[in-house]
């Protein structure tokens, strides 16, 4: 009888059974007893000849021998265990007992045996991880997490995904690892797509999380088995002094990110040679000299992109051209010297992106420049939206407006958006010498309702604008790009709109406090922005507005959920913002808003950020807002 259809079966058996998913798990027990069982039984035929006397006793001193193993683990000497059931094992070998004297006591001893080896430790890093990174890891990764599950590192096993743990130590029939190894749905199985896992494999996780899922390794968060590699020597760093002809940070790592890191990086390395960092890519690959500084002749990865015929690398692509390679051989031969700051730092990072090159060309521009790019900058963009639509314009020291108002319209908007900026500096005072909105912040203004929500449609791909919503700003990094677009309402107080001038107000302060490009919640960015807008106290908009809110709040049952970007609808942000804009603002005024602020412009997650700037949880200030707040 072959041991493994019983093993799997009283493992879907006991994971299957609603009663025993409910009890402290056995089922590593059971299993063993199923192989166990199975493993004897096929072995111990009816005797019929029996042992000799001396052999039963030597049997009995055996299984006396195996009984001490529990004590000696209990005292945590795992190396005299291992002694003893190696010694075993070996004993019966040599006895060699035939099949028809087989009895009693050679069964029971073989149970014994079976027991003592599953109780004995088993290694995460030695046994678990290599199971694990052999069949997991391809879809488990960093690289990729499928259902948001990543299980190259043991932090990243304990930590599980989604939907929750896949390790419940002691207890492997609640935990996932072990159950999706044997579910009988080929679908559902892991690893997917492949064969079922060995009985061995299974058993060897089911009695790692039996025994507690814990870890024998040196770093939690190191690539599983990561203690088993063998560790190379500390590579030398040759720091480049300026006589080089190729510079590695200019020349070759824009070549290492493009077209190598892709395959040479993560837990499944092409080759076993990963170099995300300039050490590693010195500290070579399994076939030993990869790179030699100073002699190309004898670096392998030379041979592999220049001389080597046909071509090895890189594999299945046909990217890198002869200059390359022959910039490559020369950096090699002059030295492989390292001109970045941090040869332990990901060499990603000394390659630009396209946005950083971006910001540093912007940055390098003139103000003059930059003022003349804004102008260009808001005419292409009004063509966009309204390409046979003559727009007039004004420019004031911050602003550039441009619409289809009156141009007089126009100069009471852009000196009532100055007024604002002057309101807004003595508050939240700027560096010294900077500006508000460097090449100033374009305002684009509509008479018609039907133009504005043009420039939603056309350039922030809203196909509705809720009616509530009269005027949006947009800053990106560097300001790249910064405008606001708004409807013009009037001047008329109403309690569904702002006024005109207080919308203008508003989408300003909203600039303001996102004008590095930072990613606020959008509750933050028009609570804000109405906090700041200059409301009288007898608003019929500000009066009406906490029946609103109410209104937006009666569905939430988690106060912590109250500063979630995208809990409120966007019709519905700038009621509820201004409420707890307002309540933050009271629970320690604007230096422990702005300290708030910086948080979030380090960590965009609202919760996290807020209960660093403000010393309590997110739930607990949504209890407190709750009560107080409206």
């Amino acid at each position: 009888m072959r041991p493994s259809g019983a093993l799997v079966q009283v493992f879907l058996t006991r994971t299957s059974s609603p009663r025993l998913s409910r009890t402290p798990s056995t089922v590593a027990s059971l299993l063993l007893f199923s192989l166990t069982f199975c493993t004897v039984s096929a072995l111990a035929a009816p005797a019929t000849a029996a042992l000799p006397p001396e052999t039963r006793k030597e049997l009995a001193e055996l299984q006396k021998q195996l009984r001490e193993t529990t004590s000696l683990l209990k005292k945590n000497e795992v190396e005299k265990v291992r002694e003893i059931i190696d010694s075993v094992e070996k004993r019966v070998t040599e006895l060699a007992i035939p099949e028809d004297e087989k009895d009693r006591s050679w069964t029971t001893l073989k149970t014994a045996l079976e027991k003592a080896k599953y109780a004995f430790p088993v290694s995460f890093e030695k046994e678990v991880a290599p199971i694990v990174k052999t069949n997991c890891i391809r879809c488990h990764s960093e690289a990729q997490a499928s259902a948001n599950l990543r299980l190259d590192t043991y932090s990243a096993i304990a930590k599980g995904s989604r939907s929750g743990p896949v390790v419940f130590p002691r207890v492997p029939n609640r935990s996932l690892l072990a159950v999706k190894l044997i579910h009988p749905d080929d679908a559902m199985r892991m690893p997917q797509g492949a064969a079922k896992l060995k009985d061995p494999e299974i058993l060897t996780v089911v009695r790692w999380i039996e025994q507690g899922a814990g870890f024998d390794g040196e770093d939690r968060d190191a690539p599983i088995g990561d203690s088993l590699v063998e560790k190379k020597p500390p590579v030398q760093v040759a720091m480049a002094d300026g006589s080089e002809t190729v510079s590695f940070r200019k020349d070759i790592a824009p070549m290492m990110v493009n077209i190598c890191i892709g395959c040479h990086s993560g837990n499944n390395a092409r080759g076993d040679y990963r170099f995300e960092t300039f050490e590693q890519l010195l500290q070579g690959g399994p076939t030993g000299n990869t790179i030699v500084p100073g002699k190309p002749d004898e670096s392998y990865l030379i041979d592999l992109v220049l001389r080597q015929d046909p071509l090895k690398m890189p594999a299945g692509q046909a990217q890198l051209k002869l200059s390359q390679a022959k910039a490559f051989e020369t950096w090699v031969r002059e030295g492989a010297k390292f001109d970045g700051t941090d040869p332990k730092a990901p060499i990603r990072t000394l390659v630009p992106s396209d946005a950083e090159l971006e910001a540093a060309r912007l940055a390098a521009m003139s103000d003059a420049d930059f003022e003349k790019r804004r102008i260009e900058q808001a005419e292409a963009l009004w063509k966009r939206v309204a390409p046979r639509t003559t727009a007039a314009s004004v420019t004031t020291p911050d602003f550039y407006l441009f619409g289809t108002v009156a141009e007089d319209r126009l100069k009471m908007l852009g000196d009532a958006a100055q007024a604002q900026v002057t309101a807004l500096a003595s508050k939240y005072p700027l560096p010294a010498g900077q500006k508000p909105f460097r090449g100033r912040l374009i305002i684009f203004v509509t008479k018609d309702r039907f133009d504005y929500e043009e420039f939603n449609t056309v350039l922030m791909n809203n196909r509705r604008t809720p009616k509530a919503i009269s005027g949006h700003v947009v800053i990106n990094a560097s300001f790249e790009t910064a405008w606001l677009a708004m409807h013009d309402l009037g001047d008329t107080p109403s309690d569904s709109s702002l006024t005109a001038p207080e919308l203008l107000n508003s989408l300003i302060a909203q600039a303001w406090v996102s004008r590095d490009g930072a990613a606020l919640p959008e509750w933050l960015k028009q609570g804000f922005g109405t906090l700041e807008a200059g409301l009288p106290k007898d608003s019929p908009w500000l009066k009406a507005l906490p029946a609103r809110a109410a209104k937006a709040m009666a569905t939430i049952t988690d106060p912590a959920t109250l500063f979630v970007d995208g809990t409120f609808a966007p019709d519905e942000a700038s009621d509820v913002g201004y409420l707890l804009v307002r309540f933050l603002m009271n629970q320690g005024g604007r230096e422990r808003f702005q300290i708030a602020l910086d948080e979030l412009k380090k960590n965009p997650s609202a919760p996290a950020a807020l209960q660093q700037a403000y010393g309590a949880p997110t739930a607990q200030l949504g209890q407190l807002f709750i009560r107080t707040g409206l």
